[in-house]
């Protein structure tokens, strides 16, 4: 059984180094030792809302993203506020994200983010960008500007 919450939200912060390390390195094969064979990972609002489902494809979703919309920024930056860790396994936060897409431009604007845990591997990862949120209109209306130049789905319909 596992011990909420302690566990999970060291769990998860573990994730999230692994995630970023995969960002920076561009090697994907560590996240699957957080993920449950069954993941689910939706993504709510904008551009890339999507539904994936199973770890070979949320990995290859998260890769697919960020080859196609960090890597192409000058800069990253993202931030986990207000964490809340429950005792049935879960980890909510607000999250601030920041991009330099060139010299002159920065996005930058928060979602919701929601982590579900089934023993020590993530079952269920949320995103919701609230698109009556000022800083999300105005982030969805830089993407569609920029056009073909990136591209942040996590899948191709």
């Amino acid at each position: 059984m596992n011990q909420f919450p302690a566990t999970v939200h060291s769990r998860w912060q573990a994730w999230i180094q692994a995630f970023d390390d995969a960002v920076a390195r561009d090697d994907w094969s560590a996240l699957g030792d957080f993920l449950t064979d069954d993941v689910v990972y939706r993504v709510n609002g904008g551009p890339f809302d999507c539904v994936l489902r199973g770890r070979e494809a949320v990995i290859a979703g998260f890769a697919r993203s960020v080859r196609g919309f960090d890597h192409r920024c000058l800069a990253r930056h993202w931030t986990p506020i207000g964490i809340r860790v429950y005792p049935a396994g879960y980890v909510t936060c607000r999250i601030h994200s920041g991009y330099r897409i060139d010299a002159q431009s920065l996005l930058s604007f928060e979602a919701t983010g929601h982590w579900g845990f089934r023993a020590d591997r993530i079952d269920l990862m949320v995103d919701f960008y609230d698109a009556a949120q000022h800083d999300v209109q105005q982030a969805f209306t830089a993407l569609a500007a920029l056009g073909e130049h990136v591209d942040p789905r996590y899948c191709v319909d």
